[in-house]
Order: structure tokens, then sequence, then C-alpha cells
């Protein structure tokens, strides 16, 4: 072969290997797949009473999701009112994930990373009702780069004030 021969024989098997190479990369990154979660929660709450958070809630909590199994929790709520804040009457309030987000831990120790931001609506004489939304913002392990989100609703007994438990369902789509 020439010198003139072999470019287009190099350019051309580049172009191959290139291609084959995107190839491979879109077909590793996968398609979302539903997502669907069940956890129990305690929460303590501190009160500041001064923005940017009115309160704080530690978050511990474990549960079953598809493509998670058995899993732990925990996250931090950056709390506050939903309107005038009247300390004798049922509030409503919002809460946005703190620092961090939220960590599920799957048994094998992967992790995945959310955000979430949501209402607590007020049901007097029971608990009150959960309802928001949640983002995957990566992970650890077979989490690695995860992407996705969706709804979550559920309720919270507030009765004890600076105690809450509930439970929550979470519902959406998850790409790892």
């Amino acid at each position: 072969m020439t010198k003139t021969t072999k470019r287009p024989l190099r350019a051309a098997l580049l172009g191959l290997a290139l291609s084959a190479l995107a190839c491979g990369a879109a077909l590793a990154q996968s398609k979302p797949v539903p997502f669907k979660a069940t956890l129990k929660f305690s929460e303590s709450v501190g009160f500041t009473g001064a923005p940017p958070c009115f309160a704080i809630g530690l978050l511990e909590s474990s549960g079953q999701a598809t493509e998670l199994g058995r899993f732990t929790m925990k996250s931090q709520d950056c709390i506050n009112p939903a309107g005038a804040f009247d300390p004798n009457a049922p509030s409503a309030y919002h809460f946005t994930s703190g620092a961090g987000g939220a960590v599920f831990t799957a048994a094998n120790g992967d992790q995945l990373f959310a955000s979430y931001s949501g209402s607590m609506t007020p049901q007097p004489g029971r608990p009150h009702t959960l309802t928001g939304n949640f983002i995957f913002t990566g992970g650890t392990g077979r989490f690695a780069g995860a992407v996705g989100g969706g709804v979550m609703w559920g309720t919270d007994d507030i009765s004890q004030v600076v105690i809450g438990t509930g439970q929550i369902e979470l519902l959406g789509t998850l790409s790892k």
C-alpha cells in the first residue's frame, strides 16, 4: 500500500472505532425505569424561629423500594410556615431538603441521593398530609450518575410537636 491509500483506510478505521465507542456509550446509559418506594420515618424538629428555616427536621427512615430493595434514608428538612404562623392553630408548612439532601442507603452500601420539596397540610384530629416532589441527584456504586424523580405523598403525625412520625410513598422514574 502506498502512503496515499493508507490515509483513507486509517480515517475509515478511526471513524468505525469512534462510531462503535459512541454506540457503546449510548447503550451503557440506561432507560428510565419505574421507581416506587414506601418508607416509614421518624423526625425530630428543632425550632429556630428565624429565616432561612423556621424549623429544622432531622429524618431517619427505612423502607422498601424498586431498584434499592430494603434501604435506610437520612435527610434534613428546612421547614417554614405556609403563611402567618399562629401557635394556637394548626398551620400548614412548606419543607425542602437541607444540605446534602436525602441519602438512601441500600443493603449493600450503595447510596442514592435526592433532593425534595413539598407541603404539609393540617388535618385536625389526625395525621397531617404530605405532598411534594423529589429529584435524584446521583449516587455511589450502581447509582453513580443516577437521575430521575417523581412525586411523593404521605402522612405525618406531629402530635408530639418536636417528634413526628409517618409514612411516605414515592413514585417516579430512575435512570442510572
